[in-house]
C-alpha cells in the first residue's frame, strides 16, 4: 500500500514539473509566397509594444532565367532605438532552381513600428522564387 501511495505521489510530482517547463517561443505571423517573379514586398507584423524577435527567412529560386537571372536580394525593415533600419540578406542566385538560402537573426523592434520586408528582383529577370518568414517574440518588453 505504502509503494503504490508512494508511485502515485512521484508521478503526480512528474506531471506536475513537466506541466512548468521553460517559457516558450511564441510564433507571432508568418507569411509565404509561391510563384513569384519580379519584386515582392509586404508587412510582416506590428508590435504593440517594444520586443526581441527572432525572424527567419527562407527564399528559393524555383525556375531559374539563365539568361537575365541577375540574383533576389531579400530585405528586412523596422524601426529600433537607432530609428529605421533595413538589412539586405545578400544575394540568392537566381540563374538556376536550386537549394533554398535561409536566414536566422534578431531584431529589436519599436512598439507600434512595422517590421516589413520585400525581395527585389532586376528587370528583365523573370525567375520564380518562393519566400517564407516566421517571425517570433524571444524577449520581453525592452526599456
Amino acid at each position: 500500500m505504502k509503494r503504490a501511495w508512494f508511485v502515485t505521489v512521484v508521478a503526480m510530482l512528474a506531471g506536475v514539473c513537466l506541466a512548468q517547463s521553460p517559457r516558450q517561443v511564441e510564433v507571432v505571423t508568418e507569411a509565404s509566397r509561391t510563384n513569384q517573379t519580379g519584386t515582392v514586398t509586404g508587412p510582416l507584423f506590428t508590435p504593440n509594444e517594444t520586443g526581441m524577435f527572432r525572424v527567419n527567412f527562407y527564399v528559393q529560386c524555383t525556375k531559374g532565367d539563365p539568361v537575365n537571372g541577375q540574383g533576389l536580394g531579400p530585405m528586412l525593415y523596422w524601426k529600433d532605438d537607432n530609428g529605421r533600419e533595413q538589412l539586405f540578406l545578400g544575394s540568392v542566385s537566381d540563374k538556376l532552381a536550386g537549394l533554398p538560402t535561409s536566414y536566422v537573426f534578431i531584431i529589436k523592434a519599436s512598439e507600434g513600428q512595422p517590421i516589413t520586408w520585400a525581395v527585389n528582383t532586376y528587370p528583365p529577370d523573370d525567375s520564380e522564387y518562393e519566400v517564407y518568414l516566421a517571425l517570433e517574440r524571444i524577449g520581453p518588453k525592452v526599456q
